[in-house]
């Protein structure tokens, strides 16, 4: 591979996935695979890495049987209290003889749903009444009926149908409890609540609950899978996002007495569905498992919603999907290879379009960034998790979003029960620093713990903004003048573009405009800029020949920034250790010069686009261009594989190399930010913004590059399935971890605050 060739991962990707794809199998041309029987002694499939089991994906996923039931008390219900971040306040999980259930203390429950087609809908609840007699049940705040409750005994209450069909798409119910109890007394316990659709059986209904559809060894001919089982009519619908190349693989049959067929379909939003299988099955004392390999064609985009289906089944029987996962039939991705060395920069007030290879033109001004832009990998969809710059960097140290390192704000420390790659580091004999030149990152808010070394260097005084640069680059060559063999790792939090600028009046006076007379002066730039930033009318709070002195005097830091990063990468190349090195630059937020170098300000995209320069040991995947996802956290993930070591808790993120290679799949998930009680999630060309208790606005990049118009009403299945993940995430991050613990500011630290702008 030559280093200065761009390589186009997809491509790479695309023919790599081809070839395995050719050897497993060919299709019927209709379209729809041949499935693979048991009985008829097929070849091995070809090897293949999982992406996704759908048994640890049914919380996030739709249950149906004669209508979609709602498992309450389970983290089915994640997501689903009417675009509420929580449970609201009242609402308690707990538990009937083992089951899950839900306790209500609130006088109204709100739930929300997607109809995949057009019917009538009833409500029907397995209820318990407490305080409350009766609840009024209200489809998109029309009356649909009332559920009728028992105090202290388990029944079924059930509303009448609706007289005509409900339409598709995004719908809202609303529970209001009728009852003489106190404000805050319990007032019923569920254990499920359906929509149900009316039919002409006469079975009993067999609730879809978690704990009946996961059957952990189905035997079928005495061969135990884990598996999904499902009544028939019935279903389990998950909205995924499917790599190029992914296949379902699972094994189907009938648990049960007679014959019953089982389906696979794919849905989207605004499509018909497509049949990928239908296969007849027979049950009974012979029934056997049929070993299923499809392709699943992203063609129409690679947001879908996969349903598998269970057709026809008779009384007492079931269709199981054993072990159903989808896979990449590719090699595994590689991992970053064993380094001497990581070096972490990180750098304050980046504008990435200013940057190569970003740039449109060339950028002489900046030799190193732009050796870098061609010998080292570049990532184009790097995100930040919030636009707080200590928040990202905390985040970066410790592979957690920002609500569970809990670092959310200006006022906020790094709690000291935290641990952070330089503690684990240090631990580990290896020789760990951070120098540090941005004021929200010094020790005063808790990221001076866990080094060996670690000096911050404040915006006021003798030291230049190259300082952090200068002086890793003196630590790294004392650590290894004393022990030649010493491990490394390295973090510089620099100033970037961000002033106060160091600029002499001589370099000033030849900056752009010539005939410049406004008030932008270099060392006051910061505290100038912030107060501009306050006014109301900050469209014109700027005049034009401010704005091209802002970003002269910008320019002319990052010049001198970008010697002193060259610097950086001499003392490496100089101790023999720069092909064993993993040398990453990127930015904390964008808010460089356009943006007044706002932080901890709005989640709009253009703030959380990141720039990303990596270089392998030993120049791997050189002058690639990558496309994928990425996030600060699998900074942190790569840095613990090229050092060998780990956490001793799980973390978020994905070894670069593996993205690199694109054999890794790092769109799966969505690309989360937050801020305060505020969102911003992007899952492909999709992005949903909002609040965790109002409704979210949803954007396609595709169809509408402004974000002008909402999309939530038009594309539910997306729109359900993105917000569902936003709430998984944020409440599995911050599962029992610390409150938000407020920092103590010394004087010192509150002077480097007031020159940086961030308070008066």
């Amino acid at each position: 591979m030559t280093p200065s060739a761009p390589i186009v991962l997809s491509a790479l990707l695309a023919a790599a996935l081809g070839a395995s794809a050719c050897s497993s199998g060919k299709r019927q041309e209709q379209g729809t695979p041949a499935p693979t029987t048991s009985a008829a002694a097929p070849e091995p499939p070809a090897p293949a890495r999982i992406v996704a089991d759908l048994v640890d994906q049914l919380p996030g996923c739709d249950l149906e049987h004669r209508g979609l039931l709602l498992d309450t008390g389970t983290d089915a219900m994640v997501g689903r209290f009417a675009w509420s971040g929580v449970a609201p306040r009242g609402i308690d999980p707990i538990e009937h003889d083992a089951s899950t259930w839900m306790r209500i203390s609130n006088r109204t429950l709100r739930v929300t749903f997607v109809l995949p087609e057009a019917s009538p809908i009833f409500v029907a609840a397995r209820s318990m009444g407490l305080g409350a007699r009766a609840a009024t049940v209200s489809l998109d705040d029309q009356p649909l009926g009332t559920l009728n409750f028992q105090r202290d005994h388990i029944r079924i209450a059930t509303t009448g149908a609706t007289s005509l069909p409900v339409d598709p798409g995004p719908h809202t119910l609303t529970f209001r409890f009728m009852g003489r109890a106190k404000s805050g007394d319990p007032l019923v316990d569920l254990d499920w609540i359906r929509i149900g659709v009316p039919d002409e059986s006469t079975a009993t209904y067999g609730p879809p609950t978690l704990r009946d559809v996961i059957l952990r060894e189905a035997a079928l001919s005495g061969v135990p899978h884990r598996s999904i089982a499902l009544r028939g009519p019935g279903s389990v619908r998950c909205t995924l996002r499917l790599p190029p190349g992914a296949r379902l693989r699972t094994s189907v049959g009938v648990l049960g007495p007679g014959e019953a067929d089982a389906r696979v379909r794919l849905l989207r939003d605004g499509q018909k569905p497509v049949d990928v299988l239908t296969q007849h099955l027979t049950g009974g004392d012979k029934a056997a498992w049929t070993d299923v390999d499809l392709p699943l064609d992203p063609q129409g985009g690679p947001l879908a919603t996969l349903e598998l289906r269970a057709e026809g089944t008779s009384q007492g029987a079931r269709i199981l999907f054993g072990d159903p996962v989808l896979v990449l039939p590719a090699a595994p991705p590689p991992s970053t290879a064993k380094a001497r060395a990581v070096v972490l920069v990180v750098m304050n007030g980046l504008d990435r379009d200013s940057l190569p290879p970003w740039h449109a033109g060339p950028t002489p001004q900046l030799p190193t960034l732009s050796e870098l832009a061609l010998t080292a990998t570049t990532f184009h969809r790097h995100r930040a998790p919030t636009t707080f710059p200590g928040s990202v960097v905390g985040s970066l140290l410790t592979a957690m979003p920002p609500r569970a390192h809990t670092l959310t704000d200006f006022g906020a420390r790094m709690p000291a029960s935290n641990t952070t790659l330089g503690a684990v580091a240090h631990d580990a004999s290896i020789r760990a620093a951070m120098f540090t030149g941005v004021p929200a990152t010094f020790k005063s808010f808790g990221f001076g713990e866990g080094w060996e070394h670690f000096v911050e260097y404040p915006p006021y005084g003798n030291d230049p903004a190259t300082a952090p640069y200068d002086a890793a680059a003196t630590w790294l060559t004392d650590v290894l003048r004393q022990s030649p063999e010493a491990r490394l790792l390295l973090v510089v939090h620099a100033r970037g573009g961000h002033p106060p600028w160091d600029v002499s009046p001589k370099e000033q006076a030849q900056l752009p405009p010539s005939t410049y007379t406004g008030v932008i002066e270099p060392r006051r730039g910061a505290q100038q800029l912030a107060t501009l930033r306050k006014r109301r009318d900050k469209k014109d709070a700027v005049s034009a020949p401010d704005q091209e002195r802002i970003r002269a005097l910008e320019g002319a830091a990052m010049a001198a920034q970008d010697r002193a990063l060259g610097g950086l990468v001499t003392a490496l190349k100089t101790a023999g250790i720069w092909e064993s090195t993993v040398f990453v630059v990127t930015g904390d937020v964008a808010a460089g010069a356009g943006a007044l170098y706002a932080e901890g300000d709005d989640l709009a995209e253009p703030h959380l686009t990141l720039p990303l320069y990596v270089r392998f040991p030993d120049a791997r995947y050189g002058g690639a261009h990558v496309n994928l996802p990425t996030e600060v956290w699998d900074l942190s993930q790569t840095t613990l594989s090229a050092l060998g070591i780990s956490f001793s808790r799980p973390g978020l993120g994905r070894d670069l190399s593996a993205v690199a290679s694109g054999l890794e799949d790092s769109s799966f998930e969505p690309q989360i930010a937050t801020l305060d009680d505020r969102f911003s999630a992007r899952w492909g060309e999709l992005i949903m913004t909002g609040r965790y208790d109002a409704a979210p606005f949803l954007c396609d990049l595709e169809l509408d590059p402004t974000c002008a118009f909402n999309r939530r009403e038009t594309l539910p299945l997306a729109a359900q399935a993105l917000f569902r993940r936003i709430m998984a995430r944020d409440q599995s991050t911050r599962a029992g971890l610390q409150k938000r613990e407020p920092a103590t500011i010394d004087p010192d630290t509150a002077a480097a605050l007031r020159v940086w702008g961030t308070i008066e």
